[in-house]
């Protein structure tokens, strides 16, 4: 089998588990991959899908015609048919709109995987209506990261028997918990600083957890755009300069690191004003990998990942009041956070090794290429 997976960005920070999908399913069988923008412009090693003069030409007028043009639409279509492909599996709902013309046009399979703001966000929803019909008619499979997104598109018109849940998934390996009991009373938060990961509610609910534990730390992973001033102003506000760190992107290994010294991971997400949300956060799995325990919210695929009262604690969201008790409780009892943390280790172990992901993955696209009933319309 010849798969071939698109991507919007080649080397986005917070795209890692694309990453990983790419490297599982090479591993598996022969794969292509192009990327660069929702419709993709280049192939793996940087080249352009299209040649140079074509490529300005699709620059210049797919601000009147759209993305999809005679112009873009022939690369993609030359490259899938010269190299065989027999299914593309498209990251990203939007992507996978702009792959349904060229897939249909030489009759290849394509199954969509939405991650989360593909499928949630109001303005993108309202741009994408009628492309999403088309993309729903056409996908012959369409991969969802928890039960909330698979609703979503339920409602957004996705036949149901297509849909197959599919969270990404993560390494345990490379996440190795202390063997101790943390002493400090630090709490992680990884991601960046959107509406949805609720940063200033996390802030607010960590204020009250300084007022008892003045010894307390917070500690912000990830690109300081976003919400960045609005949390600086409220960290001054509340007088926590010397409490909350922002550490900016850091490796992989360095945030492992940092999570074998925490308490406790944070992240109060949220529906932001226009309807983004989560689809099941990997920050979320690979903390729980390291044997932290979760404070977040009962929000999107968090539910899933998270075991209430077991591997964390979920409250509702803006509720900040109840999470500082949460996490209170946690600075007061190192043991129970200690036990929560290895039943997180256990429950992604069971439920989310990223290996078994990928194969999961790897047997809807086999069996939609090898079905002697797959048929597009």
């Amino acid at each position: 089998m010849k798969i071939c997976i698109t991507r919007t960005e080649k080397h986005a920070y917070s795209e890692t588990f694309i990453r990983d999908q790419i490297n599982g399913f090479q591993s598996l069988c022969e794969t292509y991959t192009i990327h660069s923008g929702r419709y993709p412009e280049r192939k793996e090693d940087g080249n352009l899908l299209t040649p140079y003069f074509f490529w300005v030409i699709h620059k210049m007028i797919k601000v009147f015609v759209g993305r999809n043009n005679f112009f873009s639409n022939y690369g993609v279509k030359k490259y899938l048919n010269q190299n065989k492909i027999d299914v593309v599996l498209a990251n990203y709902g939007m992507s996978a709109s702009h792959m349904v013309i060229p897939c249909k046009a030489l009759n290849i399979p394509l199954i969509v995987i939405f991650h989360g703001h593909d499928a949630t966000d109001k303005k993108l929803l309202n741009e994408y209506k009628n492309k999403y019909a088309k993309l729903f008619r056409y996908a012959s499979g369409i991969v969802v990261v928890s039960n909330d997104m698979k609703s979503q598109l339920v409602r957004l018109g996705a036949a149901e028997n297509k849909i197959h849940i599919i969270p990404c998934g993560v390494n345990t390996s490379m996440f190795d918990s202390n063997e101790e009991s943390v002493q400090q009373k630090t709490f992680l938060a990884v991601g960046r600083l959107t509406p949805k990961k609720g940063p200033l509610y996390t802030i607010e609910a960590f204020n009250s957890v300084l007022q008892k534990h003045p010894d307390s730390k917070l500690i912000f992973v990830g690109n300081t755009n976003g919400l960045y001033n609005e949390c600086q102003n409220l960290i001054s506000k509340l007088k926590m300069e010397k409490s909350v760190v922002f550490t900016g992107i850091l490796s992989q290994k360095e945030i492992s690191d940092l999570m074998k010294t925490s308490l406790a991971f944070v992240q109060h997400s949220i529906t932001a004003p226009n309807g983004d949300t989560e689809g099941s956060p990997v920050s979320i799995m690979e903390a729980s990998s390291s044997g932290l325990p979760i404070v977040s919210t009962r929000h999107a695929g968090i539910k899933e990942l998270v075991v209430h009262g077991k591997t964390g604690f979920l409250v509702n969201e803006k509720d900040t009041s109840k999470m500082a008790e949460y996490m209170l409780l946690l600075c007061d009892d190192f043991r129970l956070a200690k036990s929560m943390g290895i039943e997180g280790r256990k429950h992604i172990e069971h439920n989310y090794e990223q290996k078994k992901q990928i194969g999961k993955l790897y047997k809807l696209a086999k069996g939609i290429v090898f079905s002697e009933n797959n048929t597009h319309k």
